[in-house]
């Protein structure tokens, strides 16, 4: 009933100024059910792509431990100890992809360097 709702909203926005619920509906991330339902996708797939499934890890881990920072008042101290772990797997998990697209990235530049040499 609250998502017919809600795209009877979006239909009448849209017709009001479209240009603006273009940029809205870009700037809100998915939400946590969708975002794990790409994350059991990727995990589905055959030939799995580490950095998609690290994205979707992130996002994820993002979502849980925005949900408890709204709730913070009312969190015990297990919760806390939690929200502790779950900030720092986010930033290990990002630091992780950072090297690694750097290490790909750097892996092409030296190979765009050896075919150079090799035409020569």
């Amino acid at each position: 009933m609250y998502l017919i709702q809600k795209n009877k909203e979006v239909k009448e926005n849209s017709k009001q100024n479209p240009s603006q619920n273009l940029v809205e509906s870009q700037k809100k991330s998915p939400t946590a059910a969708y975002a794990m339902f790409m994350h059991r996708e990727e995990l589905r797939r055959r030939k799995i792509h580490v950095s998609r499934v690290s994205a979707t890890k992130i996002h994820l881990t993002s979502e849980l431990i925005a949900k408890t920072k709204k709730n913070i008042r009312q969190c015990s101290f297990e919760d806390l100890e939690i929200l502790a772990r779950e900030t720092l797997f986010r930033k290990n998990l990002q630091r992780h992809l950072y090297y690694r697209r750097m290490q790909i990235h750097q892996y092409m530049i030296n190979k765009k360097k050896q075919q150079a040499k090799e035409k020569k």
